[in-house]
């Protein structure tokens, strides 16, 4: 009986050595102490209150743990390990962007553990956005549990609100977009358009003076399209090594500099990069110093305090910049009498066809369509891929096929296979075995016709499949702000204790045997690119004050130059 009464004791010491000491199993701690107190009690009643009192110690330290979140112990470490071993034996690009997964393992393994110790969820997120960010690969990323903690993470991982977003105009300067109190910038006050329902924890992050204080800049004459020379008193560039990790992959260099503008805008005077001020720190709230030109040309500079956390402008601001029309997945429109448009936001027809390869259906809807466009005299067809985040590459075949030149097409070639290592086999070259080749039909439907591929840095996988096909078509344009993503190995996803890491698991090769379309170690994009809208003030006032879905339009009239 003695050793039951010690039995406890025992238990903890060996948990103690293997996790760590823990405030929250104080209870366990008691209990245990008590059943060793117990052992010299001499009367049975005594033993049996101090075996009560024990009881009840455990009892409540095990509620606390089993029902209340906070008390348990994220795997973060874990989870790193769980996600980096995998990728480790079955990320297939690693050759091809230069990945040294040892290198990787000595600068990460030692953060991680740290944040496994501290338990900070922030900069956890923070962490993995780093991590994924080293492979520039628009597969490779981190997606947390949409738990409480992933909205928290969001807000408190690009810095603070100061009530502008930054964008670089074609002429290399760089103006204020988004800002805030104009009729249709986005409103730190409002919860209109807050499709990541940020609201729920809004308030925790708002400014106690956000409401007096939210026209700081509209009264000092910045308006959207206003040109910032400085930052803090820095150049805007001079921030950009200071950009550690980002919202999303930015696989392209090209791309990722149009976006890291966006960035700086969350970074407060005398703060770091990502460090985010909440209202309830005991701290002094921050601000960011805005040089800018005013209506003379004459430098002038603004104090702007904090409104909120960053994040929620930040969003709005890419959103505006890259999402196609808000029509349904295939929905055509007629823009005028010589040109209609069709939304492909994904590249999906229906449930029952998503994981199949037979798409006859879909291909024979569209070709009515086509056809009965043409007979009415249409001229020109404008694809909008932007932001389409992928789906079946026989959904691009179905797509494709209408308007290839007429005649047998090859895409890809898919890899060989060890079946019993589950890896992809390379020749002594380097080079990935070549596997079957998969091919379809041209129809050439529109061939006395002109069709423009919309796309930006949020067209990926088998967005930029389609992008990649069609992009040598002879009557064929691809056009947007930014290149396509250059992303479009299939994915394979590790389930994690705190949520999802992805990563290109099965290649798709040229008949060169080269992976086709994901960029190398020149993060060069490799999908065609014909045309780069360029930045004006003209699409910043159509995208920011007036709303206007001004990409289209551009590439609409771009068609009198074909």
């Amino acid at each position: 009986w003695r050793l039951v009464y010690a039995a406890p004791l025992f238990i903890l010491i060996i948990m103690t050595i293997i996790s760590g000491f823990s405030v929250y199993y104080t209870g366990a701690y008691i209990a245990a102490l008590v059943c060793i107190v117990s052992l010299f009690a001499c009367k049975k009643g005594v033993k049996r209150i101090l075996a009560g009192a024990g009881i009840i110690c455990a009892a409540i330290s095990f509620a606390l743990v089993l029902f209340i979140p906070e008390r348990r112990k994220s795997a973060y470490l874990d989870d790193f390990e769980k996600a980096f071993s995998t990728m480790k034996e079955h990320y297939v690009l690693d050759q091809e962007k230069g990945i040294d997964f040892d290198e990787l393992y000595k600068i990460y393994h030692p953060l991680f553990k740290e944040i496994d110790e501290t338990q900070d969820h922030v900069e956890n997120y923070k962490l993995w956005q780093r991590y994924t960010g080293e492979f520039y690969d628009g597969h490779v990323g981190y997606e947390m549990k949409r738990d409480d903690l992933f909205l928290d993470a969001f807000m408190k991982s690009y810095g603070n609100d100061y009530g502008l977003s930054l964008i670089k105009l074609s002429s290399g300067e760089y103006a204020a977009v988004n800002v805030e109190g104009y009729d249709n910038s986005y409103n730190v006050t409002n919860d209109e358009k807050d499709d990541m329902r940020i609201y729920r924890i809004k308030d925790d992050f708002l400014s106690e003076n956000a409401e007096s204080e939210r026209l700081t800049l509209k009264n000092a004459g910045i308006k959207n399209g206003t040109i910032i020379t400085k930052w803090n008193g820095k150049p805007i560039d001079e921030y950009f090594g200071e950009l550690s990790y980002y919202l999303e992959q930015y696989p392209v260099r090209e791309n990722e500099e149009f976006y890291q503008p966006v960035y700086v805008a969350g970074i407060g005077m005398g703060m770091n990069y990502g460090e985010t001020y909440v209202p309830a720190d005991e701290k002094s709230s921050p601000s960011a110093e805005i040089t800018f030109l005013n209506d003379e040309g004459i430098e002038e500079t603004v104090t702007a305090p904090s409104l909120s956390a960053y994040f929620p402008r930040m969003y709005d601001t890419i959103k505006r910049l890259d999402a196609g029309i808000n029509i349904s997945n295939l929905e055509w429109q007629e823009i005028d009498g010589d040109t209609v448009m069709i939304r492909i936001s994904e590249m999906a027809y229906d449930q029952e066809t998503y994981n199949g390869a037979d798409y006859t259906e879909m291909t024979d809807e569209l070709r009515k369509q086509v056809l009965d466009y043409k007979s009415k005299g249409i001229k020109n067809i404008v694809i909008d891929l932007r932001s389409n985040g992928g789906g079946s590459p026989y959904f691009v075949e179905g797509v494709a096929c209408l308007f290839a030149p007429e005649g047998e097409h090859s895409v890809y070639y898919s890899a060989v296979i060890n079946e019993d290592t589950a890896s992809f086999e390379r020749d002594a070259d380097g080079m990935y075995k070549k596997g079957d080749l998969f091919t379809y039909q041209g129809e050439n439907l529109w061939a006395d016709g002109n069709i423009i591929l919309l796309v930006n840095n949020h067209c990926v996988s088998a967005g930029d499949d389609m992008t990649y096909v069609m992009g040598d078509f002879p009557n064929v344009k691809i056009m947007g702000t930014t290149r396509s993503n250059s992303s479009c190995q299939a994915v394979k996803g590790v389930e994690l204790s705190s949520g999802r890491v992805s990563f290109s698991a099965v290649p798709n090769l040229l008949p060169s045997g080269e992976v086709a379309i994901d960029t190398f170690t020149d993060h060069v994009g490799r999908t065609p690119f014909d045309e780069k809208i360029p930045m004006t003030q003209e699409l910043i006032s159509g995208i920011f004050d007036k709303g206007d879905d001004y990409i289209l339009k551009y590439a609409v009239d771009s068609f009198t130059d074909y």
